[in-house]
């Protein structure tokens, strides 16, 4: 019994080891959260603009095309929470922070969280790699290993000697091309249906929630003399054709709320005509093409303004 009981320590000894390796080997693959958390920690002090928010500003503003030293700490799925995190973090080091760019969507107000939905996988890069206190230290939130898909991907380019960077030095991610558009299917309006169901709420419960950190973020800026900047993105026309007006009012309801409460300058490009199918990667997302025109269309209206 007590050799049995031997075997099965040094087992799960060997695991415990081999499982430590593997999340050290995994932590040294460079990656667009690492990196950006890197460049803020070298630059916060310099940075004059920051954008913000999930991949409708990740890929659809491009830095180098604004006014003044601009960078994008957006990433793919990024909520409200993430954002005034975020945006926080380096609130002792702003010394030139003049603008802030907050996107605001169709779903926006209605989403109870990342860790909630189907990107949760991701709340851990911020934990592990931006040093964000939403997630607590002792929880799967800190290691790599806990998702063995997104870990097997990582492994293979850490031996093939690839990166995870997906970004720019500007911050703009760089993965969303004007090719490969499936023309027919956005032509019958299959891809944005498909879209817009999956961005629709079943419910209004979040919205005070996510209010309430958007508050917080006017109120930072607005102490800091800041300037905090509300837009919503550009869509193709079968994506917003075939959004739910109930939930749509509501988004601009609460955006106008917001924007009267704190003097906000808001910017609606939804349903922009002039970006035509070239400038989008899909139905609801822009083209790197498509982004610098978006981009130098908003650093003009910002300046107008």
């Amino acid at each position: 019994m007590k050799k049995f009981l031997k075997y099965c320590a040094l087992f799960v000894l060997l695991i415990v080891v081999m499982a430590i390796s593997v999340e050290f080997i995994l932590r040294q693959v460079p990656n667009t959260y690492k990196y950006k958390y890197e460049w803020m920690q070298d630059n916060a002090e310099d940075v004059e603009v920051l954008v913000l928010g999930p991949s409708h500003t990740y890929n659809g503003i491009r830095p180098e095309f604004l006014e003044g030293n601009a960078f994008s700490l957006a990433n793919v799925a990024q909520d409200f929470k993430q954002d005034l995190a975020l945006l926080k973090y380096w609130a002792d080091r702003y010394k030139r922070l003049k603008t802030v760019i907050v996107p605001v969507s169709y779903m926006s107000w209605f989403i109870n969280g990342m860790e909630y939905g189907a990107e949760k996988y991701r709340c851990r890069y911020y934990k592990i790699y931006m040093d964000c206190s939403l997630y607590p230290d002792w929880s799967l939130y800190n290691l790599e290993v806990s998702d063995i898909r997104s870990a097997s991907k990582k492994l293979v380019k850490y031996f093939r000697k690839e990166d995870g960077i997906s970004c720019d030095k500007y911050g703009f991610g760089t993965h969303f091309g004007s090719h490969g558009k499936n023309m027919e299917a956005w032509n019958k309006g299959t891809d944005a249906v498909s879209a817009v169901k999956r961005h629709t709420a079943d419910s209004f419960e979040f919205i005070e929630a996510n209010y309430e950190r958007m508050k917080e973020m006017a109120e930072f800026c607005k102490n800091r003399n800041v300037r905090m900047i509300l837009i919503t993105t550009p869509c193709w026309s079968t994506y917003y054709d075939n959004l739910d007006e109930k939930q749509l009012a509501k988004m601009y309801e609460l955006i106008h709320r917001l924007q009267k409460e704190y003097n906000l300058p808001y910017f609606d490009y939804l349903k922009d005509s002039r970006f035509v199918a070239d400038d989008f990667h899909d139905c609801d997302h822009l083209s790197d093409i498509g982004a610098e025109k978006f981009t130098k269309i908003l650093n003009k209206d910002i300046q107008s303004r």
